[in-house]
């Protein structure tokens, strides 16, 4: 570190930059209201590295900044403080080390999938050993109820406990985004530093520069929340600025869903791979593998429950062992709070018979409990009566899910909690006593749980179970089928898949008719101009109510809908038309689509599994910008191309059936292209290695031979020193990726049409 490092850095922590004065061998600081002063030499020998004197002891000038003005001991001490009892480990949250699979970047040796069996030592080691001269980003990506942010925070406890112990440098700093979807990654850090760790001797720039020195780690959880919310994007610009800011240096890690993780769209990664600009970055991606049978049984056997096995064997014989209750780590904690007061026997037919609605059962076992052992009012004498039905438990709950969704927020205030258990309590004609006994013991609802990081606040205590409740509540709007209110719901924001899914459940279990919720649905949908969220909500909502409504003797008819991503991914639809139908990029081939009828939609992509793709739908007058075929990830933008695979697939184009038409031979030299732009999707700069790694003995010489002249002559790529050993080329890419994706679409597969889009 030089002199000019050393007072960027110190600046930063101060409230002005006149507050540093650097001179004649001496530094004067004024860092939130504490005059430092010290003195600044040289170490002797050959390196002649900056060293500081304060009160007679000698340090280096980054271990200095790191302990004394950024006090990074002090907060690894807020870190392990304020862990939870599952990052600490205890009896009761007991902990089980998650197995995973992590894809390196393309600066290794290859790229598939490396299986980890401890994915907490494979987190650790990346946040103590930096990539020098890149930035590092680690996405941790999982299904929901999986154990991100349970990983996330056992790492930052483990990390810090070695860092006090002097064992490493770094520290990890979890930094919540859920329910947080608008917030920027500045505003996020510093209310995590503040409100959560109590910890506030950091402005955002002094806390990027410890992330540039290695010294600080964040770890940005629930990172799908700013990205399904930004429909412009602003969560992966946000991301690349980041990024940028870092300037080749340090590590990040985001933990995000599996699905949100996953793009296949170069639009998508155009704006995080333009918004890094010049910088390096290697993207890699640790995922978390699903419980398996023993680590189910290790759980069990640290909470002390039995015989495990026994409970497993069970639950697979009634739900199957891959279900979510024995592979989803925060369904199998819940399962064996259940299953603390009942007997084995009995646990079947807590289970329910239904599997499809296993979440409402499973909760409602839960709920059975709370009312029968917990919420007890005494009577007279030793004659007690439960304080709420199990009903009205339901009930209160789905009141307390629909307010968070509309004040849009994941925790209520005690203050608004009382005015909902007032309003539920007169509704239902309860007295004062069981009124202030309801408001006392909502509180400490094993549901429900204190949200620590807001004060006085309650919340529940997983997504899923605000999910579910919000879907209750949901479906009862749905059933009565008044317009305002459900136009008034779908309005907040993106209704999530779970909630849909929950609501027509409800209506199901209801024995309620889908076909009138439908009708409400598409009536809301026709006042709707324009894209809203809305109008997508409506879609969501109507094609998952088409499946229960085709009973009717007349064909289901949908018009001018806005439909999601995957809308028709694993739909099992009948005799029913879309007309003039807008649908974002969906699966369609493992969908069951029988005399289904598309008329003049348009299509953003359509994903299709050549393996077990059998379409038995039609296509009329339609538009379809892309299809990519499965497991090949090919890529084909040519509408006529697009035609000859879905009638190759099954499907019908036009008002006849008509005789196949042989796929004409594509232009390899565009595949070629396609290939390489995706190895910058892990990375900043591709060499020679990953490029023969990624186009394999088929295409490499032809890349070398045909393709890469033209992309280097026309400014697309160009050649960058390479600095590592042996003797290799490196590349990085000039145009923005922004224009090179575009400049692919409009292609229609021909190589030089993609060149002269981008003259």
């Amino acid at each position: 570190m030089d002199i000019n490092d050393f007072r960027r850095i110190l600046t930063t922590f101060a409230d002005e930059p006149s507050d540093v004065d650097i001179r004649a061998g001496k530094v004067v600081a004024q860092v939130r209201d504490e005059v430092i002063e010290a003195g600044i030499t040289y170490s002797s020998g050959e390196e002649q590295q900056l060293r500081i004197v304060e009160n007679e002891q000698e340090y280096a000038a980054r271990t200095w900044l790191i302990n004394r003005v950024a006090r990074l001991p002090q907060l690894a001490d807020r870190i392990i403080n304020s862990a939870s009892p599952t990052a600490k480990t205890s009896t009761k949250a007991a902990f089980i080390v998650p197995s995973g699979f992590i894809s390196p970047d393309l600066s290794s040796a290859n790229e598939t999938d490396d299986p980890v069996p401890d994915v907490l030592q494979c987190m650790l080691a990346k946040a103590s050993h930096p990539i020098p001269g890149a930035t590092s980003v680690l996405y941790v990506t999982s299904d929901a109820g999986e154990g991100k942010t349970t990983v996330i925070n056992r790492a930052a406890y483990l990390q810090a406990e070695r860092y006090k112990q002097k064992q490493t440098h770094s520290l990890i700093v979890p930094i919540p985004l859920s329910g947080r979807a608008f917030l920027t990654f500045d505003d996020a850090v510093i209310a995590a530093l503040v409100n959560k760790l109590r910890f506030n001797y950091l402005y955002f720039d002094g806390f990027i520069e410890l992330v540039r020195l290695g010294a600080i780690v964040p770890a940005f959880d629930g990172y799908e929340e700013m990205l399904v919310e930004g429909s412009r994007g602003e969560a992966v610009s946000a991301l690349g600025n980041l990024v940028q800011r870092l300037d080749s240096s340090g590590t990040v890690f985001v933990a995000a869903r599996k699905a949100f993780f996953e793009y296949l769209s170069f639009r998508t990664q155009a704006r995080l791979f333009d918004a890094i600009g010049d910088r390096s970055a290697a993207f890699s991606r640790l995922a978390l593998s699903r419980w398996s049978k023993e680590q189910f049984c290790e759980y069990g056997r640290l909470r002390s429950s039995g015989p495990p096995e026994e409970v497993y064997e069970i639950v697979a014989a009634r739900l199957g062992d891959g279900h979510p209750v024995l592979t989803r780590a925060v369904l199998v904690r819940r399962l064996f709070d259940v299953l603390e007061g009942v007997a084995r026997t009995e646990l079947a037919d807590l289970l329910g018979a239904n599997p499809h609605d296993y979440f409402f059962t499973f909760v409602d076992a839960i709920v059975k409990r709370e009312a029968s052992e917990k919420w007890i009012s005494k009577v007279s004498g030793d004659v007690m009566e439960p304080l709420l039905e199990i009903g009205e438990h339901h009930q209160i709950l789905s009141q307390i899910a629909l307010e968070m969704w509309q004040s849009s927020t994941t925790s209520l205030r005690y203050d608004v909690l009382d005015v909902i258990v007032d309003l539920f309590c007169e509704s239902q004609g309860k007295n004062a006593v069981a009124t202030r006994q309801i408001k006392e013991r909502i509180k400490q609802h094993s549901l429900l749980s204190t949200d620590t990081a807001r004060g006085q606040g309650v919340g529940f205590d997983h997504e899923d179970f605000q999910n579910f409740y919000l879907g209750e509540g949901l479906g009862v709007l749905l059933s009565r089928g008044s317009r305002a209110e459900l136009q008034a719901f779908l309005s907040v924001s993106i209704v999530p898949l779970a909630t849909i899914e929950q609501a027509v459940q409800y209506l199901i279990r209801s024995n309620l008719d889908s076909q009138n919720a439908l009708n409400a649905v598409v009536a809301i949908d026709r006042f709707e101009t324009g894209y809203s969220f809305c109008k997508e909500n409506c879609g969501s909502l109507a094609i998952r109510l088409a499946e229960c409504s085709q009973d009717a003797s007349s064909p289901l008819v949908l018009s001018g809908m806005f439909f999601p991503s995957s809308a028709l991914a694993g739909r099992t639809l009948r005799r029913a038309e879309f007309k003039e139908c807008h649908f974002q990029p969906t699966q369609i081939s493992n969908s069951s689509l029988d005399e289904v009828t598309f008329t003049a939609c348009e299509f953003e992509r359509l994903e299709i599994d050549s393996r077990d793709a059998s379409l038995g739908c039609r296509f009329l007058e339609c538009k379809v910008d892309s299809i990519v075929i499965q497991p090949e990830e090919e890529y084909v933008y040519d509408p006529n191309l697009i035609e000859q695979y879905l009638e190759q697939f099954g499907a019908r184009i036009g008002g006849s059936a008509g005789s196949i038409t042989p796929i004409s031979e594509a232009d390899d030299r565009t595949k070629i292209v396609e290939r390489v732009l995706r190895s910058f999707l892990r990375h900043s700069h591709i060499d020679d290695e990953g490029i023969r790694i990624r186009l394999g003995k088929a295409f490499t010489s032809k890349f070398y031979d045909q393709v890469l002249p033209d992309l280097i002559g026309n400014g697309i790529l160009e050649e960058v020193p390479w600095r590592g050993q042996g003797v290799q080329k490196r590349y990085k890419l000039v145009r923005p990726m922004s224009e090179v994706g575009a400049a692919l679409e409009k292609s229609s597969g021909k190589f030089d049409t993609f060149i002269a889009a981008l003259k």
